[in-house]
C-alpha cells in the first residue's frame, strides 16, 4: 500500500507541463483544489484505482485494489505551486493544475517508477458536476455533529418533540434548510471557481418567531457565513414554539445549509422561469386563513356549539341577520372581532364576538410570493332563526362563511363583488370540486358545477375546468359566475399573458386573444396563432396538429404553408 501511494506520484519527467504562473496565489490555488474529486487509474494490467478529494485543507483519498477500498486521509497545505502533505513528511509539485488535470511531481526528482504515466481526471459535465455536489454533500452531512433542528434555550435537545409545537414557518413548513437554499445568493467569486461548502448556523427563536442572537457553527468559507447570516436576518417570524400547554416558549434552531453551485444554478434557472409564470399568471398567489383543518364549517360548527339564545325575543320575525368581521393576525390569533352590521338585539352581537374571540388559534394567511405569514379578515353573517313556537334554547344556526381578505379591511366593504370558493373536502386546493358564494353568502357557482377550480379568489376573473373526465376545456368566469370564453391551454395549464393578452378559443376550437380583464381584443377565428411578441402575434388560418416523429404523442407541431403577422388591432402586417 505504502509502495502504491509513493510510486503513484512519481511522475516521469517527459509529463512535465509547464508550471503553474509564479504569481498566481495560493489562495487561488486553494479554491481550485478544494471541493474537486480527482479519479485516478492505472494501468489495467495492474489493477489500481484511486479517488481523491481535497477540501478544508484535507486530502482524502480511497484507495481501490481488487475491489477493496480503503480510506486514507491526509492534511495539506499550499506553498504557491506546491504540496506539502504534513503526515507523510513529502512535498509534490504541481506541474498541472485546471479543472480536468492534477499532474503532481514528487520531490525530490527521482525516478523509481516502473507503470506508465497517470492522469487525474474530473467529470466536468453538469450531470458530473451534479453527482460530485451530492457526494460531496452526502459526506458532510455523516458528519452530523450539530444537534439540527428545535433546541431548548438552554440547548438541551428535545428528544420527543410531541411534547411541544415546533416553530412552523409560512411555506418552508418545518424544514428551514429549503428557506436557505430557495433564497441564497451564492457569492459570486466562489460560484465562478465551482466552490461548494456549507454553513451550519444557531440562532434562537423569540416568542414572536424571530432570530436573535446568530452564531455560525461550523465555517468552511467566510463568504458562505455570510450569505447565511443575511439571510437569518431577513428571516419571515414564524409560528413561534410552544410548550404543551401552548405557551409560547423560547428556543434554539440549528440549520445545515449546504452550498453547491450546480444545483445554486439549477435552482436560478427554474425561478427565473417560475417569475415570469407569476407576473403572467390570473391566479391569487396566497391562501386565506382557516380554522381547524380548513373544514368549511368549522367555524359554523364552533359558533354553533357555544351559541344560546332565546328565539322568542325574536317575536313575530322568522329570522335576522347579523354580520360580524374576524381579525387574525399574522400567528393565527384573533386579534379582534366587530359588528359590521347589527342583529339589532345588542345581547346576541356581544354574545357571537365574545365567542369570536375565545376561538382556539387558526392557520394564518399565507403570501407565497413573499413567503410570509400575514394579517386577514373574515366576515361571518349569523342568521338566528325562529323555526316554530317549540324551538330550543340552543339551536343549529345557519352560519356561512362568506370570504376573507388580507388587508385590514372586510370583504364586503373592500370589493363590489367578490367570488370565494368553498369545498366540502378537508383542504381546498387544485383538483378537487367547489361551489363560489358571493360577500352576501349567496351560492352563485353550485357545487359540481365545474370538475375543479385553479383560482379560489374571484375578484375580476377566474380559472374552472370543464366536468369531463378526458379533455377538459379551461372557462373563464367573471365575478357574476358568468362563462366569458374557454382559455388556449398551453403546458398543461392557462395560457401566460404576454404583452396584455392572452389566448383564447371558441366552441370550434378556434384561437383568439383577450386581456387580463376579460375583454375579447381580438375574436377567435386563427387555426393555430402563438403569442405576441414585439406587438406582433404569428398566425395562420388553416393547417394541421401533427405529431412530433419519434415522440410516442408527446411532442407535436403546427403545419402551414400560409403564416401571417398580426398586430392588436387584428390587421395583417405581413405573411
Amino acid at each position: 500500500m505504502k509502495h502504491f501511494l509513493s510510486i503513484l506520484f512519481i511522475f516521469s519527467l517527459n509529463l512535465v507541463s509547464p508550471l503553474l504562473a509564479q504569481d498566481k496565489s495560493s489562495v487561488d490555488m486553494s479554491a481550485l483544489l478544494e471541493n474537486k474529486i480527482w479519479k485516478v487509474q492505472l494501468p489495467q494490467d495492474k489493477q489500481y484505482a484511486i479517488e481523491m478529494e481535497f477540501r478544508s485543507a484535507e486530502w482524502k483519498q480511497s484507495f481501490l485494489y481488487d475491489k477493496k477500498q480503503t480510506p486514507i486521509c491526509y492534511s495539506y497545505s499550499l506553498h504557491e505551486d506546491t504540496i506539502k502533505v504534513f503526515e507523510s513528511g513529502k512535498d509534490y509539485i504541481i506541474q498541472e493544475l485546471t479543472d480536468s488535470t492534477l499532474v503532481l511531481q514528487y520531490l525530490p526528482e527521482i525516478l523509481t517508477i516502473e507503470v506508465a504515466p497517470v492522469r487525474c481526471t474530473t467529470d466536468n459535465s453538469i450531470q458530473g458536476q451534479r453527482q460530485n455536489e451530492e457526494r460531496l454533500d452526502s459526506i458532510w452531512r455523516k458528519e452530523d455533529i450539530w444537534n439540527k433542528g428545535v433546541a431548548k434555550i438552554t440547548g438541551e435537545p428535545i428528544k420527543d418533540l410531541s411534547t411541544i409545537e415546533p416553530p412552523r414557518w409560512a411555506i418552508w413548513n418545518y424544514d428551514l434548510e429549503k428557506y436557505f437554499v430557495s433564497r441564497m445568493k451564492y457569492p459570486k467569486k466562489l460560484l465562478e471557481k465551482n466552490v461548494a461548502g456549507y454553513s451550519v448556523v444557531m440562532f434562537s427563536l423569540d416568542t414572536l418567531g424571530l432570530p436573535r442572537g446568530i452564531n455560525i457553527l461550523t465555517s468552511i468559507h467566510k463568504d458562505f457565513d455570510k450569505e447565511v447570516i443575511r439571510l437569518t436576518q431577513e428571516l419571515p417570524h414564524c409560528l413561534p414554539c410552544r410548550d404543551k400547554n401552548g405557551k409560547r416558549m423560547e428556543c434554539f434552531y440549528t440549520v445545515y445549509v449546504p452550498f453547491l453551485p450546480q444545483h445554486y444554478k439549477d435552482r436560478v434557472k427554474t425561478d427565473s422561469v417560475r417569475e415570469e409564470e407569476l407576473k403572467q399568471c390570473l391566479v391569487e398567489w396566497e391562501s386565506g386563513a382557516y380554522f381547524q383543518k380548513g373544514n368549511p364549517y368549522a367555524i359554523t360548527n364552533y359558533i354553533n356549539e357555544h351559541l344560546r339564545y332565546n328565539p322568542k325575543m325574536l317575536g313575530n320575525k322568522n329570522q335576522i341577520r347579523g354580520i360580524y368581521t374576524i381579525q387574525i393576525d399574522s400567528y393565527g390569533e384573533v386579534s379582534e372581532a366587530k359588528t359590521m352590521r347589527s342583529c339589532r338585539i345588542p345581547e346576541w352581537d356581544n354574545q357571537v364576538l365574545q365567542i369570536i374571540k375565545s376561538m382556539p388559534r387558526w392557520t394564518p394567511a399565507i403570501n407565497y410570493w413573499k413567503g410570509e405569514y400575514c394579517n386577514s379578515v373574515w366576515t361571518v353573517p349569523v342568521l338566528f332563526k325562529n323555526d316554530s313556537p317549540t324551538t330550543p334554547i340552543n339551536p343549529h344556526t345557519d352560519v356561512s362563511v362568506i370570504g376573507y381578505s388580507t388587508c385590514d379591511t372586510p370583504v364586503l366593504m373592500r370589493y363590489d363583488a367578490t367570488l370565494t370558493a368553498h369545498t366540502t373536502e378537508p383542504y381546498l386546493e387544485v383538483g378537487v370540486p367547489v361551489y363560489y358564494l358571493n360577500e352576501q353568502g349567496d351560492t352563485i357557482v353550485p357545487y359540481g358545477k365545474y370538475r375543479y377550480c385553479q383560482t379560489d379568489t374571484i375578484k375580476k376573473l377566474g380559472l374552472v375546468y370543464e366536468h369531463k373526465p378526458k379533455d377538459a376545456r379551461i372557462i373563464c368566469i367573471n365575478n357574476a359566475g358568468k362563462e366569458l370564453f374557454y382559455v388556449f391551454k398551453y403546458d398543461n395549464g392557462p395560457d401566460y399573458i404576454q404583452e396584455g393578452l392572452f389566448r383564447i378559443m371558441n366552441e370550434d376550437g378556434l384561437v383568439g386573444f383577450a386581456d387580463s380583464l376579460g375583454n375579447v381584443v381580438i375574436k377567435p377565428q386563427f387555426k393555430f396563432a402563438n403569442p405576441f411578441e414585439n406587438g406582433k402575434a404569428k398566425v395562420t388560418f388553416s393547417g394541421e396538429n401533427k405529431e412530433v416523429p419519434d415522440s410516442k404523442g408527446e411532442k407535436h407541431y403546427w403545419d402551414s404553408s400560409n403564416w401571417y403577422y398580426i398586430n392588436k388591432n387584428d390587421k395583417i402586417i405581413n405573411k
